[in-house]
């Protein structure tokens, strides 16, 4: 009782830092995972074990991915998708939003959420300066369609990385079960969510101005851009075909990062400032305490609970709102690496691998309840405070987003449950 307790505990401090912003989250996390080894309370927590409780395949095929990802945007290709998108609304106000989430939500189902923002987010500063449209607005647009296009595959975002190396789905898995319901959410999205975007004729010539702008000027290197995208489309094929081919993602990820390397002309000291290290490390911290729980019987003890609930439909409505609440209020990676032990007990029983998808849509699309609901919120209103000087509260974007959260959650409800029914 005393070392379940303890790692409680423990788990609860860790969350303290996670939420507090005083001190640097990653290295408090990192920390106190660092912490709970030297304790010994869990003897299996040594060097020779450490496949274990870290899990390198979500570790590895993260920073492969930062770092393809962060060589392509060195060659300027995903600035020319940004202004592509803004060339293409044409002069419409709307129009222009509209193909600017969608572009945000897709990029963001293969790239990292906060990548993706960063990229958009000069062009929505830009519009707003241009037109006059609230920056806020069109920040907070970009941060839902972005944990909204992540959700769609197993690469979109950390929560599914995470979930896709615990389950052993495939990437195609991730994409035919998730995507539907994501692509339906995306288009409600664009169409409520830009109606009442003002619109006169002042502002539509300014942004006919703005798309005026030469596409082609954003690559910096043609041919270096071309050869990435190549790499990264081999990359995104080979993740498609991991099952059939026998090899982890991580391996394949971290080949394209190689190979990426070799056309940049770029050394492996070079890439490190492509990855993002706080992310890496606060992952590994989480994994350190989330194992810990479960050796502790804290994690059997949550799934025991839920294993206790004869009907199918209540424990995925459970799972749905569980994951979406935590990840509101804990954030998604935190929720979604404390949930996996208890979603791989109980994959084994009536609901399956529905289990999973569960906890996927409901940790993706909880997050986009509150500012501290994933790393992109977070990143997406510093950029804002930074370039217009504009503070969200956590109660003023909760205001903005909240509605819209809950009808995501109960539409994701519904998807699950017809999922279960027809056996899918």
């Amino acid at each position: 009782m005393f070392n379940q307790i303890f790692i409680v505990a423990i788990f609860c401090l860790t969350y303290y830092f996670i939420l507090s912003n005083k001190f640097k989250t990653s290295v408090m996390v990192f920390l106190m995972g660092l912490f709970v080894s030297f304790t010994r309370i869990v003897d299996s927590m040594t060097l020779e074990n450490v496949p274990r409780f870290i899990d390198f395949n979500t570790i590895g095929l993260l920073a492969g991915m930062m770092i393809i990802v962060g060589l392509l945007k060195a060659a300027g290709f995903f600035q020319f998708v940004a202004i592509m998108a803004v060339k293409w609304g044409n002069g419409s106000i709307k129009r222009t939003l509209s193909i600017i989430a969608m572009a945000v939500a897709l990029l963001s189902a293969f790239l990292d959420n906060v990548t993706t923002v960063l990229i958009f987010a000069p062009i929505l500063f830009f519009i707003s300066d241009t037109v006059g449209i609230d920056a806020t607005y069109l920040i907070v647009t970009a941060i839902v369609a972005s944990n909204v296009g992540g959700a769609a595959t197993m690469i979109g975002d950390p929560p599914n990385i995470i979930i896709g190396s615990a389950s052993k789905l495939s990437f195609t898995s991730f994409i035919v079960h998730l995507a539907p319901i994501c692509i339906l959410i995306l288009i409600l999205l664009v169409l409520l969510w830009f109606r009442k975007v003002p619109a006169d004729k002042s502002m539509e010539d300014k942004l006919k101005q703005l798309a005026a702008t030469d596409p082609k000027t954003a690559i910096i290197d043609r041919k270096k851009a071309i050869a990435l995208l190549c790499v990264f489309i081999a990359v995104i094929t080979g993740f498609a075909l991991h099952k059939i081919l026998n090899y982890e993602m991580a391996l394949i990820a971290m080949a394209g990062a190689t190979v990426s390397l070799f056309i940049f002309g770029k050394s492996f000291e070079e890439a490190a400032k492509e990855i993002e290290w706080d992310t890496l490390f606060f992952l590994i911290g989480l994994f350190m305490i989330t194992y810990a729980m479960r050796e502790v019987g804290v994690i059997g003890y949550i799934t025991k609970v839920l294993g206790g609930i004869e009907s199918p439909y209540f424990i995925l409505t459970i799972l749905v709102w569980l994951s979406g609440l935590g990840s509101m209020f804990l954030s998604a990676v935190p929720t979604t690496t404390v949930m996996v032990p208890v979603v791989q007990s109980l994959a084994h029983t009536a609901v399956g691998s529905t289990a999973w998808w569960a906890l996927s849509l409901g940790a993706s699309f909880g997050a986009n309840g509150t500012a501290i609901g994933a790393a992109v919120n977070i990143v997406g209103l510093s950029l804002l405070k930074k370039y217009s000087n504009k503070v969200v509260s956590f109660k003023d974007f909760a205001k903005r987003t909240m509605l819209a959260t809950v009808l995501m959650l109960s539409l994701i409800n519904l998807y699950m449950i017809l999922m279960y029914k027809m056996s899918w």
